[in-house]
């Protein structure tokens, strides 16, 4: 799972390391730290941030999640993201990306997060102010952050910040594993035969708008 490699990957420093063998330099040989013990916030609480949530706990993390539309069952916390960010160490934005999410981590929520902690934006690019996390980086608010997307086009990650030292910025390649590929194709096949049926596949986040499936079904 890409959000759990960069995880690690920040928590010990392993892209400066490896960059430091490739280019010839003696890497610095720095104290890293482990998830386990540590506090993981997830910023909502989709089928991915259920499993991560499941996975972060098999690991020894003590899990908060901010999802106010969610369920959110024992062992984990549900709490407002503005609860969350002061207490957690690593953050992985997993939410959807709705108009109402448009900057959802800004300035005054990178502020909020605990100095040292780490950010992880797995959902949108368009989620992130990204002026705001380039400022909590320089100043070292931030420990570091891991970015799969960003306002580049096609959702890649910025240019500046994935250039940036305390960034590990990768091209979108997050689900793009054969694996995930026929999980996502035989799920498409799924939910198409549930439109067919007349019914609404599970997981639909603006089903209210479906308003000609809605005729379809009062046939």
């Amino acid at each position: 799972m890409w959000v759990l490699g960069t995880m690690i990957a920040l928590a010990r420093d392993i892209g400066d390391s490896v960059h430091a063998f490739r280019t010839g330099a003696q890497p610095a040989v720095r104290m890293g730290n482990e998830l386990r013990g540590a506090t993981l916030g997830v910023i909502g609480y989709g089928a991915i941030g259920r499993r991560l949530c499941e996975i972060a706990q098999a690991l020894g993390m003590r899990v908060l999640v901010a999802d106010p539309f969610a369920d959110v069952p024992p062992p984990f916390t549900k709490l407002s993201l503005e609860q969350l960010l002061p207490q957690v160490d690593h953050v992985v934005c997993l939410a959807p990306a709705v108009p109402q999410n448009e900057n959802l981590m800004d300035a005054k929520r990178f502020g909020a997060m605990k100095p040292g902690a780490f950010f992880v934006n797995a959902s949108r690019g368009e989620l992130v102010d990204e002026a705001a996390l380039l400022r909590a980086l320089d100043s070292g608010r931030l420990a570091g952050c891991a970015m799969d997307v960003g306002r580049a086009p096609d959702q890649m990650p910025s240019p500046a910040l994935a250039a940036h030292p305390r960034v590990i910025a990768t091209p979108h390649t997050g689900g793009l594993t054969p694996q995930a590929v026929e999980h996502q194709s035989r799920e498409t096949v799924a939910q198409l035969a549930e439109l067919l049926a007349g019914r609404m596949p599970s997981g639909a986040l603006n089903a209210a708008q479906a308003t000609r499936l809605h005729l379809l079904m009062a046939d």
